[in-house]
C-alpha cells in the first residue's frame, strides 16, 4: 500500500533506476513512469550481489556509485551487494527481521513511505 504515492514523491526529487535480478521490466508496470532507467541481470549478464550490476545502475544516471542510494529488501543480494559496490544503502524490512550480517546495519525502513519521510523531511 502506498508504493505508487511514495514513488511519485521520490521521483520528484531523485532519478530512480530499477535493478532486477530477473527479467522484470519496470517500464511495463504502473511504476514505470517514475523511473529514468532500468538494469536487468538477464540483459546485463550478471546479477546482484555482483558489484558490476550496481555500477551499471549508477552509470545509467551518470553518477558515481557512492552518490547513489540503493534500496532493497534482500539483506544479502540487495543491501550487502550495494554496500560492497560502494553505494549508500537502505533496507526495506517489512517483516521486522534481524540484520543477518556483521556489516553495520543500514538505514532500515518498513515501507517505502517511511523512506520518503526520512529523505524528504
Amino acid at each position: 500500500d502506498g508504493v505508487q504515492e511514495a514513488l511519485e514523491r521520490l521521483a520528484a526529487h531523485f532519478p530512480l533506476v530499477g535493478l532486477s535480478n530477473g527479467n522484470a521490466d519496470v517500464f511495463r508496470t504502473d511504476a514505470g513512469p517514475y523511473f529514468k532507467a532500468s538494469v536487468s541481470a538477464r540483459l546485463f549478464g550478471v546479477a546482484k550481489p555482483d558489484v558490476r550490476i550496481f555500477h551499471a545502475a549508477a552509470a545509467q544516471l551518470n553518477l558515481p556509485t557512492e552518490a547513489v542510494l540503493h534500496l532493497g529488501d534482500d539483506p544479502t543480494t540487495d543491501v550487502l551487494g550495494a554496500m560492497n559496490a560502494g553505494m549508500q544503502t537502505a533496507w526495506i524490512n517489512t517483516q521486522g527481521h534481524d540484520w543477518p550480517h556483521d556489516a553495520v546495519q543500514p538505514l532500515t525502513v518498513r515501507h517505502l513511505a517511511e523512506l520518503c519521510d526520512h529523505l524528504l523531511t
